[in-house]
């Protein structure tokens, strides 16, 4: 059986469930009520199975089961606020999702479904999950354009900080507790209690599932890889010390925080290679599958090798709505910004020439490459970098309160 690959931070592996219970749950029942929605136990594990693969040794207990609760009543609250604010997700987008999951499987929609169905999820349960996923990246993005405003003085002191300077090329891999109450002795006892008996990674991951109030806790803390200029500040004060692999207690507005170092890497590139590009897309969709969708680009090739525009073709067949209607132009491309097959194809592809067609995730393209330059990164790139930066060390926060007001309003009933 082929695993799943991931194609947001948060749409997860999926592989065989022939040992995720350590208990077998045979009766299916009401573990929460949210306002008028249920959450029944046979949801629970329908998530797990979704998420086995990022749980730490893919076993089911009660830690877990509380974990995957307290995410999905999260969940609830923020789709209520969801349908409020008139938030929706096209069926297109959820399309995109599993077409892109699926390919990545090296199959087509109807080998995708069997492989759910021979891992025992519902096709529909689990695009409800996809949609879901999509909908609470989309509901955070607006949350975090309606309450987080940057200055011009907060971006101009972030640019001459020795943070800015000194490591916005570094990355860490990190493991992250976190400890809330509205009891701060109470919490503090609770996080010093935890740090005490942490002596391994092992240990911190296990303390993690069982403990921490934090949005990962599930995966035993897991944030994966973050430039350590998009971290809150005081997590970056504590990292600098360069004690680690393990820090903390870190006291912040949210609560107390443990932190354990996975890995660090730093990248060592000065100048910005960038790439101008075009290219025209062919997607597969429910009616068209993925070797039709090669069979269309490779005839659209065969018409570029007879000398028809590319321009003119992407204005006329390319599905990238954003730039079809340049005629494919993608602009000056930096390193990163496409995803890896793409990257690797355009940069293999010499000036003024077109490449064969080739599949990422999104469908079959065909690039052409206008021009290279190596270029220092712009004023205005760097602005918005900063930016970026600053958003990302408040959004934590910010997003935590918007949730705590949004479950403080809301019915909520544990059974």
């Amino acid at each position: 059986m082929k695993k799943i690959l991931p194609i947001l931070g948060t749409l997860l592996f999926l592989t065989p469930f022939q040992t995720s219970f350590a208990t077998p749950q045979k009766i299916d029942g009401i573990a929460a009520i949210v306002n008028s929605e249920a959450i029944l136990e046979s949801d629970i594990e329908t998530r797990f199975r979704i998420i086995k693969e990022r749980v730490p040794n893919g076993i089911y207990n009660a830690d877990i089961r509380r974990q995957i609760l307290t995410s999905m009543i999260d969940e609830y609250v923020q789709s209520n606020y969801a349908n409020r604010a008139g938030i929706r997700v096209s069926p297109a987008d959820v399309d995109r999702a599993i077409l892109s999951v699926a390919s990545k499987m090296r199959t087509d929609l109807v080998g995708f479904k069997q492989a759910l169905q021979q891992q025992g999820i519902e096709y529909n349960r689990y695009r409800t999950q996809i949609e879901n996923e999509i909908l609470m990246t989309n509901i955070k993005r607006q949350v975090i354009k309606e309450r987080i405003t940057i200055t011009d003085l907060e971006i101009d002191d972030f640019l001459n900080s020795p943070e800015s300077l000194a490591q916005s090329k570094d990355e860490v891999h990190l493991r992250h507790l976190l400890v809330r109450s509205k009891d701060t002795v109470k919490a503090e006892e609770k996080i010093k209690e935890i740090a005490s008996v942490i002596q391994t990674e092992e240990d911190f991951i296990r303390l993690a599932i069982s403990q921490s109030d934090g949005s990962a806790a599930v995966q035993g803390g897991d944030l994966g890889w973050r430039p350590t200029n998009e971290l809150p500040s005081l997590f970056v004060r504590a990292l600098s010390t360069g004690y680690g692999p393990f820090y903390g207690p870190i006291q912040s507005n949210a609560g107390f925080h443990l932190l354990w170092v996975v890995d660090k890497r730093v990248s060592d590139v000065e100048l910005q290679k960038q790439t101008k590009a075009r290219h025209i897309l062919i997607k597969p969709n429910a009616i068209r599958s993925i070797s039709q969708a090669q069979e269309f680009a490779e005839n659209l090739y065969r018409r570029l090798e007879k000398g028809e525009d590319f321009a003119t073709l992407a204005k006329e067949y390319s599905e990238d709505e954003g730039s079809a209607l340049k005629g494919g132009d993608l602009d000056w491309v930096a390193p990163g910004a496409m995803v890896p097959p793409f990257e690797q194809t355009m940069n293999q592809t010499f000036v003024g020439r077109f490449s064969r067609p080739f599949r990422t995730n999104f469908g079959w393209h065909i690039v052409q490459v206008d021009g290279r330059r190596s270029a220092d990164v712009s004023d205005k790139v760097k602005k918005e970098n900063a930016e970026r930066a600053l958003i990302a060390q408040k959004q934590d926060l910010v997003l935590s309160n918007w949730l705590d007001e949004l479950k403080s309003q809301a019915f909520i009933d544990i059974k």
